[in-house]
């Protein structure tokens, strides 16, 4: 008797933008010379974009931490001349980088418990591009990034004169993006496979203990997982991301342990997504990630494997949106592109993704 596929039940969109799309819109402010404040969850990726955008950017990132820095390192101190006759301004080093060059400034954690002197200097480098009487050079860029009152940081509201000089953007959690970065990055399919299938209430969940699942966690234990012996794998990930959030994991691996990607690219194994275990999603993306993760392995692949790997990819019932997160992981190999274009039956898929894409496929 054929398995009931899963039902998915989809919790209410929290407000705001994904992190591709804030990082596309928060670019052009910057280079239009408008400071952006960027609010959002901890541990979502407001770090990871800051040095996404310098690097897209190619400028050099200053990180100044606010709630780690006592204001004299943000705005400098004041000391007399030899005559004493005026106050000199003695600016923290990050100061003559901003000035003598473009850089981009990443002022984090500014609203952290922040105090009235850290927000008066952050005053002058959003408004004025300045410390002091050292004015920044004319590329230097100035970003900003704020946790939320609601995720039980301590949060200082800011003024509403240092507010209102910000471009406001509120960054939320989403599990495409994340994925996407994670495939970029070289994070364990295995936890892509998971975040994937269980969606953004296991990719970030603030249950207020002291380890919960959020990207910068899960990113925490990626580091670790593949070096794990099998024992070690619940523990290790309860440590990062939490008790919970652990054991569906370990269940999540019983799931993606029942593919196995060797026999299906080397020896052209099938699988039937349009029955049984296939009609799963969970099953689906173990499938797809268990297979590209072996591929990303592989030194190189045989003119055989590959029809196998394009045959997979055509699977009976596999819709294009698994296709299209299986893709985004193998295109990060050099080796691979070249090859999957010489397949006729490659192009052929190409081709009809293309199709579906434009025509505006939607699950």
């Amino acid at each position: 008797m054929a398995k009931k596929k899963e039902s998915v039940v989809l919790a209410p969109e929290e407000p705001g933008l994904n992190w591709t799309d804030t990082k596309n819109l928060v670019r052009p402010m910057l280079e239009a010379g408008i400071s952006v404040l960027v609010k959002g969850h901890p541990g979502i990726g407001k770090s990871a974009m800051a040095a996404k955008l310098a690097e897209e950017m190619k400028l050099e990132l200053v990180d100044i931490r606010l709630a780690q820095r006592d204001p004299a390192d943000v705005a400098g101190v004041y000391f007399p001349d030899d005559k004493r006759t005026q106050l000199n301004l003695l600016a923290p080093d990050w100061v003559a980088k901003a000035v003598s060059k473009p850089v981009l400034v990443f002022l984090d954690e500014i609203n952290a418990a922040v105090t009235k002197l850290h927000q008066a200097a952050a005053y002058q480098i959003v408004l004025e591009h300045r410390v002091g009487p050292f004015q920044f050079h004319k590329g230097t860029v100035v970003l900003a990034a704020g946790n939320l009152e609601e995720d039980n940081a301590i949060v200082t509201p800011l003024s509403s004169a240092l507010s209102n000089r910000f471009a406001h953007f509120r960054l939320r959690v989403d599990t495409k993006s994340w994925v996407e970065w994670g495939s970029d990055n070289g994070i364990d399919g295995r936890i892509l496979g998971f975040i994937s299938a269980r969606g953004a209430e296991l990719l970030y969940q603030n249950t207020g203990e002291d380890a919960f699942p959020s990207p910068r966690t899960w990113e925490m234990a990626a580091r670790v997982i593949g070096n794990a012996e099998p024992g070690q794998v619940r523990r290790i990930l309860a440590s990062c991301v939490g008790v919970a959030a652990a054991i569906d994991f370990e269940s999540w691996l019983a799931i993606y342990g029942r593919v196995d990607p060797a026999a299906i690219v080397r020896r052209g194994q099938k699988i039937d997504f349009g029955k049984g275990d296939g009609l799963e999603p969970s099953f689906r993306y173990a499938a797809i990630f268990a297979v590209a993760s072996w591929v990303v392995e592989q030194s190189d692949l045989g003119a055989k494997e590959i029809d196998n790997l394009v045959a997979f990819l055509a699977s009976r019932g596999l819709d294009p949106e698994y296709q299209l997160l299986c893709l985004r992981r193998l295109w990060r190999l050099s080796w691979l592109p070249a090859k999957l274009r010489a397949c006729h039956a490659y192009r052929k898929l190409a081709g009809d993704l293309v199709a579906i894409r434009s025509a505006g496929y939607n699950r």
